[in-house]
């Protein structure tokens, strides 16, 4: 991680990272040495929001913000929007398609979004419904998972 120090003193540009990273020890040595701006919590890969809250906590401690990384789907969203609405040091929630416009079918209640703001549901959980029967008649691709993505220059990329 010192690496990352390096780039910090030669940019005028704000540092995040994470997005990769699955435990708060794998946070721990950018939060306490303030390498980072932004810390790239993905709460899928991270172990969920009780570990999530244990990083955000501790780069709270360093004038650090979080932005969640949030690529997953509608489950992942409430999740990530959960952990902002329990935090104070929030930068951004990355939103890359708006909850309610996508997988319907299975996800038929979603986190409520207008406006690019979100709220907490009145009722327990997440606010997130999923339809066991549309799952169990939707169509599967065998060949489909795990998904094998490409870049537009023909790289495979996570996903």
């Amino acid at each position: 991680m010192a690496a990352t120090g390096t780039y910090e003193d030669r940019l005028n540009l704000p540092i995040a990272a994470g997005e990769q990273w699955a435990s708060k020890w794998d946070f721990r040595e950018v939060i306490e040495e303030e390498l980072i701006d932004y810390a790239r919590i993905d709460l899928c890969i991270a172990g969920g929001l009780t570990e999530a809250l244990k990083i955000t906590h501790s780069a709270e401690t360093h004038y650090i913000n979080i932005v969640p990384h949030n690529p997953l789907g509608p489950v992942s969203a409430a999740a990530c929007a959960a952990l902002c609405m329990a935090s104070t040091n929030v930068g951004v929630l990355e939103m890359p398609r708006r909850p309610g416009s996508y997988a319907t079918e299975l996800f038929p209640q979603q986190i409520e979004w207008a406006d690019g703001y979100s709220w907490c549901p009145d009722t327990p959980g997440l606010g997130v419904e999923f339809d066991i029967d549309a799952a169990e008649n939707a169509a599967v691709d065998p060949h489909g998972w795990p998904p094998r993505l490409r870049r537009n220059d023909g790289a495979l990329t996570n996903w």
